[in-house]
């Protein structure tokens, strides 16, 4: 990587990575709340719907909080999500049906009913992965990365959370960089124990086509950008420490600039 491009990221970085953020994008949404509990879950909800169109994501996002209220975590415990997602193949967005739906919100429960948040439950199933526990191995793969263990937690059934070992796994991604990285007007930074230098790029098509034309990443044998996978994560993570060390996830909102300096926005 030359140093223009080193400087091109670090500046974009920079002017992006504000509270200004926030207004259109699906992490405002856990701001709202004051507590650990609610900022977990509410971050979690809105990482596992971001995808499609912007406005269409905010939407249904904001129908669900709208029917959580104050709480939604509490919301959750209470099973009054059941009203909200019967059993039914019907579409609640997208491919996400509200059968799919309500299965997702059926394991935060579990989550919630066995630790008292989502960041406690994840540290202690971190924990005893990094410790070889063969329960894990499968999703852990001796990896001190974070996507394929709460992947784990969820059935197969429940499409909102990815299931293969090759995925990129860009929602998990996202809301993983939201709960670990501080000292940010945008992430939370409450999961303190999880090092933010073990964090993967979310890859999404954007992502993804500006990486290729910086040349972080190489294109596919047809010159398009190649497909995300957890290789290119990892491939194009690697590379973003050449430019931040500690935190190379922070490119994430170089890379979202890039393409929003492109288009005037």
């Amino acid at each position: 990587m030359n140093d223009q491009t080193k400087a091109t990221l670090i500046e974009l970085a920079q002017k992006y990575e504000t509270a200004a953020f926030l207004k259109k994008d699906p992490s405002q949404f856990m701001h709202r709340y004051n507590s650990v509990q609610d900022k977990e879950i509410v971050a979690f909800i809105s990482a596992n719907l971001a995808f499609g169109r912007r406005e269409q994501i905010l939407l249904h996002i904001e129908q669900i909080l709208d029917r959580s209220g104050s709480s939604p975590a509490q919301w959750i415990l209470d099973k009054k999500y059941e009203s909200f997602f019967p059993e039914s193949a019907a579409s609640f967005y997208r491919m996400y049906t509200f059968s799919s739906m309500r299965l997702f919100f059926d394991t935060i429960r579990k989550i919630l009913n066995e630790s008292e948040t989502l960041g406690a439950h994840m540290q202690k199933l971190y924990e005893t992965a990094r410790n070889g526990n063969a329960k894990y191995a499968a999703a852990f793969s001796g990896s001190p990365l974070l996507a394929p263990l709460i992947s784990s937690l969820f059935p197969s059934e429940c499409n909102l959370i990815p299931h293969t070992a090759e995925s990129a796994s860009k929602k998990l991604n996202m809301f993983l960089r939201w709960m670990v990285r501080g000292n940010s007007p945008v992430d939370l930074g409450l999961w303190t124990w999880y090092p933010k230098q073990d964090l993967l790029m979310p890859l999404d098509t954007h992502v993804m086509q500006e990486a290729t034309n910086l040349e972080l990443i190489p294109p596919a044998l047809s010159g398009k950008p190649r497909a995300a996978s957890l290789k290119t994560a990892v491939q194009l993570t690697e590379c973003l420490r050449q430019v931040f060390p500690d935190d190379p996830v922070r490119a994430d909102f170089a890379l979202f600039g890039l393409g929003a300096d492109k288009s005037g926005s």
